[in-house]
C-alpha cells in the first residue's frame, strides 16, 4: 500500500497540472499595426496574463498598417500573414483591431481554426462572424468589441464645465479604423442629439494643424480620436508626442481622449477603455477555447468598465477644477501643485 502512494500522488499531480505539462498550445497573434504601439503592447500583456495557467507558445505578426495604408501594402502583408498562419497551424488565431480581422481572420472564417478578435470597431455581423446572435455567434470565431465611452465622456465634461456643451468637434487621422469609428460616433451623436459642429480626418500633420486652428472659434470641446498615422515632410510618420504637444499648445478648449497615453502626454482627459482590459477579456475567451469550448458558443461582447483619467496639469491650465470624488476615483497624470 505504501508503494502505491507515490504513484497515486504523481497521477494526481499530473492531472492537476495537465495544462502546464501538455505540449505547448500555439497561439498566433496578428497585430494590425506596428511593434511598440501602446495599445498593442498593453493588449498583448492582458491577453498573456489571462493565459498564465496554460502552456502556450506565441507567434506574432505585425501588419504595420498605420505607417502603410495603400492597397498594395494591405494585399501583400495580409497574404504574408495568411501564409504564415497556414505554415504554423496554430491552435488559436487572435486578431488585434479591424485591419487584422478584415484582411486576415475573415480568410479563415468557416474553417476548423478557432479565432478570437479584440479591439474591433466595426459590427461583427459586417465580417460574417454571427450566425445566430452575439450571445451564441455559432461560427469559429468570438471576440471583444472596442466601444468607447463617447456619451459618458461628453456628459462628464459638461458636468466639469458646469454647463451643457453646445459645440463639439472631432478630429482624427485618416486611418481605416478612424473612418470606421468616427462615423460610429456620429450615429450615436445623432441618436442622442449631441451637438457635433464638425468631424474631420487629417492625413498630414499640416492638415491636422489646419483643422485645430480653424476650429478654435467654433467649438467648446474637442474629441481627439487618434493621431498615429499622420505624415510630415518626406511622407515620414510624425511622432505622437509631437502631435499632442502641438495640439495642447494651440488648442484652447478641453480635449477628450479615450486613450491613456494621449492623456498622459497632455490632453485633458476622458473615460479610457484600456488595451490591457481588451486583451485580458479576449484572453479569457482564448482560455475557454483551450479548455474545449467551441468559439461559436462564447459570446461576442464588450468589457464592462472604463477608467476615468485626467492630465491635471492640462486641466489646471484650462481652469477646470476636479471635484474631490473625481480625483479619488481617477487615474491622474501631470504634475500636482
Amino acid at each position: 500500500m505504501k508503494k502505491r502512494i507515490p504513484v497515486l500522488f504523481l497521477a494526481l499531480s499530473l492531472f492537476l497540472s495537465g495544462r502546464c505539462l501538455a505540449s505547448p498550445k500555439k497561439i498566433f497573434l496578428v497585430f494590425s499595426y506596428h511593434p511598440g504601439l501602446f495599445w498593442h503592447v498593453n493588449a498583448e500583456r492582458g491577453l498573456k496574463e489571462a493565459l498564465k495557467g496554460f502552456n502556450c507558445k506565441f507567434h506574432s505578426f505585425y501588419m504595420d498598417t498605420k505607417h502603410h495604408q495603400g492597397d498594395a501594402w494591405l494585399s501583400r502583408v495580409s497574404k504574408e500573414a495568411i501564409q504564415q498562419i497556414k505554415d504554423e497551424q496554430p491552435d488559436v488565431l487572435v486578431g488585434f483591431d479591424d485591419n487584422a480581422v478584415h484582411y486576415v481572420l475573415t480568410h479563415f472564417l468557416g474553417t476548423s481554426l478557432p479565432m478570437v478578435f479584440l479591439g474591433v470597431n466595426r459590427e461583427p455581423e459586417v465580417y460574417g462572424f454571427v450566425r445566430y446572435d452575439r450571445k451564441r455567434p455559432g461560427m469559429n470565431v468570438t471576440g471583444v468589441l472596442e466601444r468607447h465611452y463617447f456619451l459618458q465622456a461628453i456628459r462628464l465634461f459638461s458636468g466639469l464645465l458646469g454647463k451643457p456643451v453646445k459645440r463639439i468637434g472631432i478630429v482624427s487621422d485618416s486611418s481605416e479604423t478612424s473612418h470606421t469609428m468616427v462615423p460610429n460616433f456620429m450615429i450615436i451623436a445623432k441618436e442622442h442629439k449631441v451637438p457635433i459642429t464638425f468631424y474631420k480626418f487629417a492625413y498630414s500633420f499640416s492638415g491636422w494643424q489646419k483643422v485645430i486652428r480653424d476650429a478654435q472659434n467654433s467649438i467648446d470641446l474637442l474629441i481627439v480620436w487618434t493621431c498615429e498615422g499622420l505624415k510630415g515632410k518626406g511622407n515620414k510618420s510624425v511622432p505622437i508626442h509631437q502631435v499632442i504637444e502641438w495640439t495642447r499648445s494651440h488648442n484652447r478648449v478641453p480635449e477628450i481622449s479615450f486613450f491613456s497615453r494621449y492623456i498622459k502626454m497632455g490632453l485633458a482627459g476622458g473615460i479610457v477603455l484600456t488595451g490591457y482590459y481588451q486583451g485580458l477579456y479576449a484572453g479569457k475567451k482564448v482560455a475557454k477555447i483551450l479548455e474545449g469550448i467551441p468559439p461559436g458558443e462564447i459570446p461576442i461582447d464588450v468589457p464592462p468598465k472604463g477608467t476615468l483619467a485626467f492630465n491635471i496639469t492640462r486641466m489646471r491650465d484650462l481652469g477646470i477644477k476636479l471635484p474631490l470624488g473625481v480625483l479619488h476615483s481617477a487615474v491622474l497624470y501631470g504634475k500636482a501643485e
